[in-house]
C-alpha cells in the first residue's frame, strides 16, 4: 500500500510512496508526533534527477528491513529541496561544518524540536567508500540518541554555534579584502576576475578539476570583462578563457549532441562524462551565455548552434501546456545511468542503415567498439572540431553538416522511441523566471546577430512562460508561491522566487518596450522590501518575514549553481531606480548592501551575481530612455535594435526603459550624467560607443 507521499506535490517525493518506509512529508504532523513520542527525526532531502538519490533509495529506502527500523526508531521525513530550499539551506550547513562539503542525497539526524545533532551525504547498505553502512549508522545514532542525552545535546549545540559562526562569514571576508577595490568600482570587477582566472582550466576550461559544474555566474562575469577593449592581460585571459570554456562545454558530453542543452555537471575535467540530468536552470543561464557570444563572434558557428539546439530541446522536451517550463530530468532509464543518451557502432549502423553515414557519424562524435563510458557505450562528443572533420574528409563544412543534420535527425527519431528517463513535472517559479530573463536575452542578441526567426521564437517563449507565472504564482497580496504541480500552486516562495520574477518583467520590458512589464517588477521588488530584508536594510533574507518559522531564518548571500536572491535583488533595484521606477528606499538600501558586502572580491564565485549587478551602480554604466508613440513603433524599435546590437560588446552595463511620448528619441545617462537627446539610430550608436 502506498505511504503517505502518494499525494504529495512533489513528484520527486512521489517516488518514494511505495517505500516500505513510514514516511511522512515537512509539516505540522510529522514534528508535533516526534515532539509527542520523544523520537528523533531522520530527515531525508533529495530531488527527482539526483542519481545517488536513487541509489540510495534502491538500497536502504526500499529494504524492507532498513525501512522496519527507520519506522521503529525514528519519524522519517522526506524532502524536495526544490519545494523547500530553505530547509535544504539549513541542514546541508550540518554537513558543510561536518567537513563533507554538502550535497544530495542528505541524511541529517535531528532533535524533536529540529535541531540538528548528526548528518551526512549518501550512506552504502555495506560499509565502504569510508564511510559507515546505513544500518550501522541507524544503530548508532539510536544508541546516541537514547543511551547519551548529553553527548546529542553538545552536537546539537556544536551545530547551533556553528550556524551562528557561519552567519559571521561576511565580516571575515571583507576582512580578507581590506584594501581591495570594492563594488561598484569598475577596479573591484576586474581583481575579481583576475581572481577566478587563477581557478580557471587553462586546457579544458571552466573552473577547478573535477567533477566540473558550468558555474555560468562565474562566467557571467569573464564576459564582462572580456568585452573590453585593448590588451591588457585580464582582459586577454578573459577573452580567451571563456571562449575556450564555451567551446570545450560544447564538444563534451555535456553538451547533447542529438537534442541540445546541456546536463548539470561533468564527472571528470574534460566535460566528456556527465551525470545525465538536465536541470532547467543550467540551460536558463548557459542559453544567453552563447546566445550573446554567438553576436559577438558570429564566426564561431558553433555557439549559434548550441543556442538553436537548446532553443528547441526547451520547446520540445521541458515546455509544459501552459507555456511554463518542467524543473528537470533524470539521469537514469530502465534503472541504469545514460542508457538513454548513449550509443554503439552498432546501434549507429541499424539505425541509419547506411555505412558510410553511420561511419562519418562515428567518426565525428566518438562512436567506438571500446566506448568511452560503462558498458562499452559511448557518448557523443567532439574530440575534434568538425571543420577539422570536414577537411580530412574532402567536405565542406555546409556538406558535413548536412550529413551530421540527416544522421542526427534518425538517432534522435529512434531515441525518442527508447524508454526516456523521469521528468520532474512541477513548475517552479524561480527557475522559469531565470529561463525568461535568459530567453529575453537570447532574443536580443539573436536580434544583433541578424536571427530574426531565432530571436522571434525566444521572445515567444520567453512570453508564453513569464504570463502564466504572474497570472497564476503571485496572488492579490502580492505573495509569489514557488511552485505548480498538477494544477496546484503551492508554498511560500523564498527570495529566489519573488527577485527572479522581477528581474524577468525587467528583461521582458527592454525586449519588448511593453510598459505592463513595469509594474509587477516595481511590486515585487517593494515586496522584497517589506517581507525579505534585514532589520538592519542591508542584506536580504531567504524567507519571507511571514513564511514558516524554521529553526533558524538564513540570509541569501552566496551564489550556487544559480545566483543568488542577493545579487538577483541588488540588480533589480538598481535597474528600478534607473527608470525611475524604484519603490521607497532603494536607495538607501543598495548602497546599505553594496558597503556590507564589499568584501565580495575576496570570493569572486561566491558572490559572482551581486559583483555583476554592481555594475549597474558603477560610474560608468548607462540607462537608455526611448521616447516614442508606442512599443511598436518602427523608429522606436530601430533605436531599440541600435541598443541590442552594441549591449552584446559593450564592456559597461546598460539597462533599457521606454515611455510613452509624442516624438521619438533617446536619451542616454551614465550615471547621474544625461546627454541631450537623439532622434536617429547613428546617433544612438555614437552616443553608446562614445
Amino acid at each position: 500500500m502506498p505511504n503517505r507521499l502518494a499525494d504529495s506535490t512533489s513528484p520527486y517525493l512521489r517516488q518514494h510512496a511505495d517505500n516500505p518506509v513510514d514516511w511522512y512529508e515537512w509539516g505540522p504532523e510529522a514534528l508535533a508526533r516526534a515532539k509527542t513520542e520523544g523520537r528523533p527525526i531522520l530527515l531525508s532531502v533529495g530531488y527527482s534527477s539526483c542519481h545517488w538519490c536513487h541509489v540510495m533509495a534502491h538500497e536502504s529506502f526500499e529494504d524492507e528491513a532498513t525501512a522496519a527500523v527507520m519506522n521503529e526508531r525514528f519519524i522519517n521525513i522526506k524532502v524536495d529541496r526544490e519545494e523547500r530550499p530553505d530547509i535544504d539551506t539549513i541542514y546541508q550547513r550540518v554537513v558543510q561544518l561536518m567537513g563533507q562539503g554538502g550535497g544530495w542525497p542528505l541524511t541529517v539526524f535531528l532533535t524533536p524540536d529540529q535541531h540538528p545533532f548528526y548528518g551526512g551525504t549518501y550512506f552504502p547498505p555495506v560499509p565502504k567508500y569510508g564511510r559507515p553502512s546505513f544500518s550501522q549508522l541507524l544503530d548508532a545514532i539510536h544508541r546516541m540518541f537514547h543511551d547519551d542525552p548529553d553527548q546529542v545535546v553538545e552536537h546539537a549545540t556544536s551545530f547551533r554555534e556553528g550556524f551562528e559562526h557561519l552567519a559571521t562569514i561576511i565580516d571575515q571576508e571583507s576582512a580578507e579584502a581590506s584594501g581591495d577595490p570594492v563594488p561598484p568600482d569598475p577596479a573591484a570587477l576586474e581583481l575579481a576576475v583576475q581572481r577566478l582566472l587563477t581557478r580557471l582550466d587553462p586546457q579544458w576550461g571552466g573552473f577547478g578539476r573535477q567533477p566540473k559544474f558550468p558555474n555560468p555566474s562565474s562566467l557571467e562575469l569573464l564576459a564582462a570583462v572580456a568585452r573590453r577593449e585593448g590588451a591588457d592581460t585580464v582582459v586577454v585571459e578573459a577573452r580567451r578563457g571563456l571562449a575556450n570554456t564555451l567551446e570545450k562545454m560544447y564538444r563534451g558530453g555535456i553538451y547533447d549532441h542529438l537534442r541540445g542543452g546541456f546536463a548539470r555537471y561533468s564527472t571528470d575535467q574534460r566535460w566528456l562524462v556527465p551525470h545525465f540530468e538536465k536541470m532547467l536552470y543550467d540551460n536558463a543561464q548557459l542559453l544567453p551565455l552563447y546566445a550573446e557570444a554567438a553576436a559577438q563572434y558570429p564566426e564561431r558557428e558553433h555557439l549559434h548552434r548550441v543556442v538553436t539546439e537548446t532553443l528547441e530541446y526547451l520547446a520540445a522536451d521541458m515546455r509544459t501546456e501552459q507555456g511554463t517550463f518542467y524543473a528537470a530530468t533524470d539521469a537514469d532509464s530502465e534503472g541504469v545511468e545514460g542508457k538513454y543518451f548513449c550509443w554503439t557502432p552498432t546501434q549507429v549502423s541499424a539505425v541509419l542503415d547506411d555505412d558510410a553515414l553511420a561511419q562519418t557519424l562515428c567518426t565525428v562524435y566518438d562512436v567506438t567498439e571500446a566506448g568511452n563510458f560503462e558498458h562499452g557505450w559511448s557518448i557523443l562528443n567532439l574530440p575534434r572540431p568538425r571543420d577539422e572533420h570536414a577537411r580530412a574528409m574532402g567536405l565542406s563544412p555546409t556538406q558535413l553538416d548536412e550529413q551530421l543534420a540527416r544522421a542526427q535527425a534518425r538517432l534522435l527519431e529512434h531515441r525518442y522511441g527508447r524508454v526516456a528517463p523521469h521528468r520532474d513535472d512541477k513548475v517552479l517559479t524561480s527557475w522559469n523566471a531565470l529561463l525568461v530573463s535568459g530567453l529575453a536575452r537570447t532574443a536580443m542578441a539573436l536580434r544583433a546577430r541578424g536571427d530574426r526567426p531565432g530571436a522571434e521564437r525566444a521572445q515567444a517563449l520567453a512570453l508564453g512562460a513569464a504570463i502564466p507565472l504572474l497570472d497564476q504564482h503571485v496572488d492579490d497580496q502580492g505573495r509569489v508561491f514557488r511552485a505548480a504541480f498538477e494544477g496546484r500552486v503551492h508554498t511560500r516562495g523564498v527570495l529566489d522566487d519573488v527577485a527572479y520574477l522581477g528581474r524577468a518583467c525587467l528583461d521582458l520590458h527592454e525586449l519588448t518596450l511593453d510598459p505592463r512589464w513595469l509594474p509587477p517588477a516595481r511590486a515585487l521588488a517593494s515586496h522584497i522590501l517589506h517581507q525579505y530584508m534585514r532589520p538592519g536594510g542591508d542584506g536580504f533574507y531567504f524567507t519571507a518575514l511571514d513564511a514558516e518559522a524554521l529553526i533558524d531564518r538564513t540570509e541569501s548571500q552566496h551564489d550556487g549553481p544559480i545566483p543568488s536572491g542577493l545579487g538577483v535583488t541588488l540588480e533589480l533595484l538598481l535597474r528600478l531606480d534607473h527608470a525611475d521606477m524604484a519603490p521607497p528606499i532603494t536607495t538607501e538600501t543598495i548602497r546599505a548592501v553594496l558597503d556590507r558586502f564589499g568584501g565580495a572580491t575576496a570570493q569572486p564565485q561566491g558572490y559572482a551575481s551581486l559583483l555583476g549587478a554592481a555594475r549597474h551602480a558603477a560610474p560608468n554604466a548607462m540607462h537608455v530612455t526611448l521616447r516614442g508613440p508606442a512599443p511598436d513603433d518602427p523608429s522606436v524599435r530601430a533605436l531599440a535594435a541600435t541598443v541590442y546590437a552594441l549591449r552584446v560588446r559593450l564592456p559597461d552595463a546598460l539597462s533599457l526603459h521606454f515611455t510613452e511620448a509624442p516624438s521619438v528619441d533617446a536619451v542616454v545617462c551614465r550615471g547621474h550624467v544625461c546627454r541631450p537627446p537623439v532622434s536617429d539610430p547613428e546617433a544612438l550608436h555614437a552616443e553608446l560607443a562614445g
